[in-house]
């Protein structure tokens, strides 16, 4: 019974060093993706192909510094920009590039505008100007 005791106290303890040495390491923070949301739908394209009508889904306006584009079930693809006409939920935008059909979703993603890193190397040279009564070699 007394050399069950060391063994038994070994294997206990042992578990414990276990977790340590197999334990997953931490995992990386994820990274948020920016916000594409669906904020509408087409609810008409003009017969030129030149703009669209945009049905806003819930109440308001168009978000600001944003991105805008229309993404269709046969794969259809059309960047828009909103001209600011609006009558109740439905907003005029203008086709830059792509093609709209009727019913084709209408996401946004909003514009992420990040200040300039510049580097003490790149940064303007300020000119010191010599003091007075010395003159400039």
């Amino acid at each position: 019974m007394k050399a069950l005791f060391p063994l038994v106290a070994l294997i206990l303890s042992s578990c414990g060093l276990l977790k340590k040495l197999f334990r997953e390491a931490p995992k990386p923070a994820p990274v948020q993706e920016i916000g594409r949301r669906v904020i509408g739908r087409i609810a008409s394209v003009s017969d030129t192909g030149n703009f669209v009508l945009i049905q806003k889904y819930g109440p308001g306006k168009l978000p600001k510094e944003t991105l805008f584009q229309s993404n269709g079930i046969s794969g259809s693809l059309a960047s828009l920009r909103p001209t600011g006409e609006r009558v109740r939920d439905f907003f005029a935008a203008d086709i830059v590039s792509g093609s709209a059909a009727k019913g084709d979703a209408v996401t946004s993603f909003p514009i992420v505008r990040e200040k300039p890193k510049i580097s003490p190397a790149e940064a303007p040279k300020t000119i010191e100007e010599p003091p007075q009564g010395t003159q400039p070699e």
